[in-house]
């Protein structure tokens, strides 16, 4: 059975970590990852809705998350991967984490600042939220794709 990876990405480097670490590893995988794409965007003022309309800000939200998974998703298809795309509005952790669930993912990959120590590494980061949440286990990824920590989720 294959692995089925959710990259989480936004517009920062740190996001395509993970992305490289997957095109540096395909050769040694006998069956390539299936792999998530997705961005979450936050939500908008709830004042804006009374000036535009919720098409618009739906095709707003649309736009500015394929904006940021283009780079990430030219990467995995330049290596022979078709991964898919998804966007999703809400608080980051919480929203990647219910995804995996829902999309039985097999782990999420991130991408970290690479301070200094674990808990330095995720300590106030997205990624620390991620790790508390999540029902799957969590790589992270930082400088370069050298240096790769996985979290399991503990047992209930």
């Amino acid at each position: 059975m294959s692995q089925i990876f959710l990259i989480p990405v936004d517009d920062s480097e740190i996001a395509l970590r993970p992305v490289s670490w997957v095109v540096q590893n395909l050769s040694t995988w006998h069956e390539p990852p299936a792999i998530h794409l997705l961005n979450v965007q936050p939500s908008l003022s709830g004042d804006i809705n009374r000036f535009i309309d919720a098409g618009t800000i739906h095709d707003y939200h649309l736009e500015s998350g394929m904006d940021v998974v283009a780079k990430a998703r030219d990467l995995l298809v330049a290596a022979g991967l078709s991964p898919e795309l998804h966007v999703l509005i809400g608080e980051a952790a919480p929203t990647i984490t219910e995804f995996a669930d829902v999309h039985g993912c097999s782990q999420i990959l991130l991408g970290t600042r690479g301070h200094t120590g674990v808990l330095g590494t995720l300590l106030g980061s997205v990624a620390a939220k991620v790790v508390h949440l999540s029902n799957v286990p969590v790589m992270l990824i930082r400088q370069g794709t050298d240096h790769v920590c996985t979290i399991a989720p503990s047992s209930p």
